[in-house]
């Protein structure tokens, strides 16, 4: 019985860790913000939430293998969300089936491979990786793999209060490449189980980076479906640990890195995020606003 019990209890430790994992794609080491991720991706498309758990899983195989037991990437459970994310990437812009799940365990193996060598080099400047090797691999494929659409028109869309409430909840989805309110709601809900300042913080952050898109030129149609608020929420996200005016100066960079690769057609992804988050962390750490327990703190948790 006592074996049995033990058996119990690694196996359950083990799932808590797979979806602390999970939760530090929107830099939470939460177990209940991983199950919450997982479910609005879920709802928003099965297809995508297969894509999530063939990612993390490679990701958390690759790390098992490279690092050692007691390594940052293992006590932190960050084995599994760049992973994670280049594999949601994959089936997001490749339609076939049986090509985007190629793709994703060989972009899911190597994101996870470059993430510990990043992790070493960004960590002699006290930075973390966030979602940068993610991005720089789908980065690499994309010419060649990627499914070009069109993308028909929205339609008209109301502004009224429930609207904009609504955008603020669906902006959180793109950071799982979801979409709609619901699966971003449930991404608020597993930032709330995680500590409350936090979804607030995202969902101000959704909603400010909306608006800055719109002050910059952006449609309502597009800033209403809330695809303009992903970067801004994580940027929130990251440097609210350092107070409110470094949250506030992230999302405003965010969004203007954005703004300059929409306008050039750079496929952004949350690049703007990751460069805005290191460029206030950097600021704040030079004018000793921060301390370097605090700049580190601000990385996932």
């Amino acid at each position: 019985m006592s074996t049995v019990l033990r058996s119990d209890a690694v196996l359950g430790e083990s799932i808590r860790s797979f979806a602390r994992s999970i939760g530090q794609i929107v830099l939470q080491r939460n177990a209940t913000t991983g199950a919450f991720v997982f479910a609005g991706v879920l709802c928003a498309s099965p297809r995508l939430a297969c894509a999530l758990l063939i990612g993390a899983l490679a990701g958390k195989v690759v790390t098992v293998i490279t690092e050692s037991a007691d390594s940052p990437a293992m006590r932190d459970d960050l084995y599994g969300f760049n992973g994670a994310l280049a594999a949601l990437a994959a089936f997001t812009f490749i339609r076939d089936t049986s090509q985007a799940a190629a793709v994703a365990i060989v972009a899911a193996i190597v994101s996870t491979m470059l993430a510990g060598a990043l992790a070493r080099r960004l960590s002699r400047v006290n930075l973390p990786i966030f979602s940068s090797p993610a991005i720089i691999v789908t980065w690499c494929w994309m010419p060649l793999f990627a499914d070009h659409g069109e993308v028909g028109a929205l339609g008209p869309v109301s502004t009224s209060l429930a609207a904009l409430t609504k955008a603020a909840f669906a902006g959180l989805a793109p950071i799982v490449f979801a979409s709609g309110a619901l699966a971003g709601g449930l991404i608020a809900a597993g930032l709330f189980a995680a500590r409350p300042a936090r979804a607030g913080w995202a969902l101000a952050g959704s909603a400010l980076g909306a608006a800055l898109h719109g002050l910059g030129g952006a449609d309502d149609a597009v800033l209403l479906s809330g695809a303009c608020g992903f970067n801004a929420a994580l940027a929130a996200l990251a440097a609210a640990p350092l107070g409110a005016r470094y949250a506030v100066i992230a999302i405003a960079v965010a969004v203007l890195i954005e703004r300059i690769a929409d306008s050039i057609g750079i496929a952004a992804l949350t690049a703007p995020f990751v460069l805005a988050s290191w460029a206030v962390m950097a600021f704040a750490r030079r004018l000793g606003g921060a301390s370097r327990d605090e700049v580190c703190c601000a990385g996932p948790k």
